[in-house]
């Protein structure tokens, strides 16, 4: 299987005739608002050749559609979702609901010809995935778009990295080593929610978490081939939230895997959201048969390469520190000046602006459903060898 890349250099060629996007969003958590800043700002940044309007917004709270929709200047708010998705005038609709209403949502969206711009994980289940690529298989006739939010693959320094493999810096991959620890949930008293649920979330660190790096590790290094792994619940039982009772946990707060990717080089990914200390340690080494790439998102404006030449001068030969600028597209789109930052907001546009050209030039945008069904079956694939305390090859 191919890995299909990104692309957000340039203005977009406008082949659809689209003069306007009519935007709906479903749920103003965070990932709604930087949806709709995204939405927002997408256009300047890209210098799109079309209008974005910010027609409704749905959300179960009254309070958060009363100060969210007048904040983002939504036409209208909604307790109904169904509303926005069956809307006549509505073009694409972002969905930042929990991960067990990804399905229903992006049904009727799709079905009542509307571009789907989905959270991750995108499902709860390969069986719900998998309902989802047909919904989106059925719309690619009528033009219909999807796109998945794994923003964390767009930042220009991971675009950069991505390019670095693909020319062949560091040669033939031979092993990638991912780590992606947090410290949110170290806390004993951090309340339940839908996320520790089979039901809500479908998955804990792994889906949550795991999702980003999983699909990371495809994206540079190709799909997954086996893997063997060891989930684990470390805190059986949490608060809930509005009284305080204990609630059992059903999902895992880390994981630890091995395995190889179809090219045959080898893997090792460990996640946590129990990772002391760690706010955003999602980090990997590949190393090649020509060199290596260090990334640490802590520090997301740089990456380390090293490039094996001649190894006579032992003093001087290791990892170079590579600041990221206005020569790693799209950085210059920000800032015109090294050295600096993009941050989760920014990646956020790189992807509205990914999801805006493919609608408009009538490609496929990355990651779209067919693509998170990849990323779906290796998450799967993990918590399965868990279970079974053996290899599971896909």
């Amino acid at each position: 299987m191919a890995i299909r890349d990104l692309r957000v250099d340039g203005q977009p060629e406008n082949k659809t005739g689209i003069e306007r996007l009519r935007v709906g969003v479903l749920g103003m958590g965070f990932m709604g608002g930087t949806h709709t800043q995204a939405w927002q700002r997408v256009k300047a940044t890209f210098n799109l050749p079309i209008d974005i309007e910010m027609k409704a917004l749905f959300d179960m709270s009254e309070s958060s559609l009363a100060l969210n929709g007048a904040r983002y200047e939504f036409e209208r708010t909604t307790q109904d979702w169904r509303e926005v998705c069956e809307a006549d005038d509505i073009d694409v609709v972002s969905i930042c609901t929990p991960n067990f209403a990804h399905l229903e949502a992006a049904e009727l969206a799709l079905s009542t010809g509307k571009h789907v711009w989905c959270e991750k994980p995108m499902a709860t289940s390969i069986a719900d995935a998998e309902a989802m690529v047909a919904l989106a298989e059925a719309g690619k006739p009528r033009g219909l778009k999807t796109i998945l939010g794994y923003n964390y693959m767009k930042s220009p320094t991971l675009l950069a990295i991505k390019k670095l493999i693909e020319d062949g810096v560091i040669g033939d991959i031979v092993h990638f080593n991912g780590v992606y620890t947090e410290d949110f949930m170290c806390d004993m008293d951090m309340p339940h929610s839908w996320r520790l649920t089979k039901a809500g979330g479908g998955k804990g660190a792994l889906g949550d978490m795991g999702s980003h790096q999983v699909s990371m590790a495809i994206w540079l290094c190709g799909p997954i081939r086996e893997v063997a792994s060891r989930l684990q619940t470390v805190h059986h039982q949490r608060p809930d939230m509005n009284t305080g009772e204990m609630k059992q946990v059903e999902t895992d707060d880390q994981f630890s895997a091995i395995g190889t990717f179809d090219s045959g080089a080898l893997f090792t990914l460990h996640t946590s959201w129990l990772g002391q200390g760690h706010k955003m340690q999602l980090g990997f080494e590949v190393a090649g048969t020509k060199g290596a790439i260090r990334f640490d998102q802590e520090r997301m404006g740089e990456f380390q390469l090293f490039e094996q030449k001649d190894n006579s001068d032992m003093a001087s030969n290791g990892f170079k520190t590579v600041l990221i600028g206005p020569y790693h597209p799209p950085f210059g789109n920000f800032c015109p000046a090294p050295g600096h930052h993009v941050g989760f907001n920014e990646m956020k546009i790189i992807e509205a602006g990914e999801f805006c050209r493919a609608i408009l030039e009538g490609n496929e945008a990355y990651p779209n459903f067919d693509d998170g069904l990849v990323f779906e079956k290796a998450l799967q694939a993990i918590q399965d060898a868990s279970e079974a305390r053996a290899w599971v090859t896909l």
